[in-house]
């Protein structure tokens, strides 16, 4: 294998020759060839690259084909990037990345870790610098992207004055020295506030701790080194670039805590690696390094400052270098084929974790490997994919082969927003075939029809289109409803009745009695939209009067078949709120099992074979007249006071699956491994 080292410049010269010595001893103790390289060795006519090679205690330079993988320390920004680094990266894979600065990772965290979290906010100005210190007794100040310790200043407020500190300076502003100060910070760099909490040790020195965390060659987080800073005496950084030190980490930890620090030490990496975890679900490629940066409080409680890639490596370069070597032959290999299936889950949407979850044990069970994906994680060119691979019961970013099927949960196809990925995977079979984005209840209501023994399960419906036709509709049918073709969670439903001078509209919120005349002006004006139904209420309620409806869920099996996984009921807790799934309405979910012996105590059995029989048929009914593939449908009914059942909608969209995943992942997993 051949792995390139990249700088912009001569890595040669950038790096430090303790770091050039432990790669290429690395490099020689794993069995891989490595070379030195910079932009100018990049020859994009001939593809190949110049490349310097140590021989003994000489460096030689040889051309080269590209390389399997390349290490790029010191990774720029894309506007900084030449030319002939572009071409590269379209054609071989980079190890490292830049991320966002200290503000937006302490965002990304703060959800997941709070009790572990400094309050941190952006410095704007010196109000914003002031409201901040009122806040908190001593703040400090810092650059947004990390500067090894420099631009660092706290903050307090003495009288009427502030105290000013800068490494070990102390000074002494007024109002407008302060002002000034904050000016030509701002002028330097974007920068971030945080309380000022250092850790002392007994000599009032400031300690935290770095933990140097990187991937290795399972493509997962490891502890590379757990390491103390101490500051230089009277200064407010620990940083080692600007006269701080290291030391034993566990006599350092045992002034601070006496006996816990083999625990803590533990519960660092531990932390380290899940906040890592966290950091990299926003990005598309799978971060290599990071080090994390940790206050301990007398009371052990560790508070996180702050991460950073290209942490500090000069007392431990052999250890960063085998990992390192490891990794990049990871991603070097990880488009490579598998021996077992693939199945791959498509999302956007966090909730689909536990449905993940039970897909992976599924797989396992079917002999094969599963992962899922967001729709900015495919990398084309190099034909892998950032993937989350379910670890003992926690999900890990890893890159993956591609699959050789996707079960589609974004069900985003047609979406410009999203073509990338699905042209990206053209090739690769999907569960579901069709365009995404709700299907138009009168095309499901025209195909229902077409069978004669759904039909007395569909409600009678018409097109809105003239007032006079809607105005005979509810004299023939009574209360009606008035709803979009196409899916609206819920909104923008009406329900009318006749009465006497007029017409009862209601809507989630407001009931409104009506003329005649304006009753006939809201059709019209509905009607121009061309996408409206009405159709006869249905009273679907319980004995009590809450509406519910029932959610029959379907899936395709290993057959191609549809299996019916379950009826569940959903109600409104609000008799007067009819449309259970408005988002207004505040609803509960139960079983069938729980409704049926409230509901239909002599009746339970066979009205759950009339539901199963007809949810089959309806699905079987819509699947023949789509020619699209579709794998999983949610068929909405109600049954009225005479226990007939009536269908309300299909939706083939982003179906829920909560409290039967399982149900769900042990039929669609062989159905997709049915698709190879």
């Amino acid at each position: 294998m051949l792995i390139g080292v990249y700088c912009k410049n001569d890595p040669l010269q950038m790096l430090p020759e303790r770091r050039i010595s432990a790669i290429v001893g690395e490099g020689w103790r794993q069995g891989v060839d490595v070379f030195f390289f910079d932009a100018s060795s990049i020859d994009m006519e001939q593809e190949s690259i110049k490349g310097k090679f140590q021989v003994g205690d000489f460096w030689m330079e040889k051309k080269v084909p590209l390389p399997d993988v390349i290490l790029n320390e010191a990774p720029d920004p894309v506007e900084s990037r030449p030319e002939s680094e572009n071409w590269l990266r379209r054609r071989v894979p980079f190890t490292t990345f830049l991320i966002h600065g200290k503000y937006e990772i302490q965002q990304k965290l703060e959800t997941h870790f709070q009790e572990h979290m400094v309050p941190t906010e952006r410095l704007l100005d010196l109000n914003e610098l002031l409201a901040f210190l009122d806040e908190h007794n001593e703040i400090i100040v810092k650059p947004n992207q990390g500067h090894r310790g420099n631009s660092i200043f706290t903050v307090k407020k003495e009288d009427q004055n502030y105290i000013c500190r800068q490494h070990a300076t102390e000074r002494q502003l007024n109002y407008s020295a302060l002002e000034k100060h904050v000016q030509d910070v701002l002028a330097q760099s974007p920068s971030i506030m945080q309380p000022y909490v250092p850790s002392m040790n007994e000599m009032q020195e400031v300690v935290d701790f770095r933990v140097h965390i990187q991937r290795n060659g399972t493509g997962g987080w490891v502890p590379t080194k757990v390491y103390p800073r101490i500051g230089a005496p009277n200064s407010v950084i620990s940083n080692l670039s600007k006269g701080g030190r290291t030391g034993d980490t566990r006599n350092v930890l045992q002034q601070l805590l006496l006996d816990e620090a083999d625990l803590k030490i533990r519960e660092m990496e531990q932390l380290s690696i899940r906040m890592a975890e966290q950091i990299n679900c926003s990005y598309p490629f799978l971060i290599d390094e990071l080090g994390m940066d940790f206050i301990v409080k007398p009371d052990g409680k560790l508070l996180f400052l702050e991460a950073n890639i290209s942490p500090q490596t000069r007392f431990h370069e052999r250890e960063r270098a085998a990992n390192m070597i490891e990794y990049a032959q990871y991603v070097a290999g990880a488009g490579r084929m598998v021996p077992s299936p693939v199945v791959s889950m498509l999302t956007a949407d966090p909730a689909d974790k536990p449905l993940a979850a039970a897909c992976a044990y599924a797989a396992k069970w079917n002999d094969a490997e599963f992962y899922y994906f967001g729709p900015t994680d495919v990398h084309v060119e190099w034909r892998f994919i950032k993937g989350y691979v379910y670890q003992n019961g926690e999900w890990e970013a890893r890159y993956c082969p591609f699959p050789n099927v996707v079960y589609d949960r974004l069900k985003e196809r047609g979406n410009a927003n999203f073509g990338n990925v699905y042209a990206a995977l053209r090739h690769v079979p999907f569960t579901d075939e069709r365009k995404g984005g709700s299907f138009s209840k009168k095309n499901i209501y025209e195909m229902i029809q077409m069978d004669p023994e759904l039909l007395e399960h569909l409600i009678p419906y018409q097109a809105v289109k003239h007032s006079d036709e809607v105005l005979a509709f509810i004299d023939m049918h009574g209360t009606s409803v008035i709803k979009p073709s196409l899916g609206s969670f819920g909104e923008d439903i009406l329900i009318v009745q006749r009465e006497e001078g007029g017409y009862t509209v209601k809507d989630h919120e407001h009931i409104r009695l009506m003329s005649e005349k304006d009753f006939t002006e809201l059709i019209t004006m509905i009607a121009a939209k061309n996408s409206h139904l009405i159709q006869k209420f249905i009273r679907s309620e319980t004995q009590n009067g809450l509406p519910f409806h029932l959610r029959l869920h379907l899936v395709r099996n290993g057959e191609g078949a549809w299996s019916f996984l379950s009826a569940s009921p959903f109600l409104s807790t609000q008799s007067d709120h009819k449309v259970v799934n408005h988002p207004g309405s505040l609803r509960a979910f139960t079983t069938w099992d729980w409704l049926s012996r409230h509901e239909y105590p002599d009746k339970q059995e066979a009205m759950f074979a009339t539901l199963q029989q007809l949810g089959l048929r309806i699905a079987n009914s819509i699947s023949a007249n789509i020619s699209e593939r579709i794998c999983e449908l949610g068929i909405d009914v109600g049954i009225d006071p005479l226990c007939k059942v009536w269908l309300f909608e299909a939706n083939m969209n982003k179906i829920g699956s909560t409290h039967r995943e399982f149900e769900v992942a042990q039929n669609i997993v062989p159905f997709a491994l049915s698709l190879q």
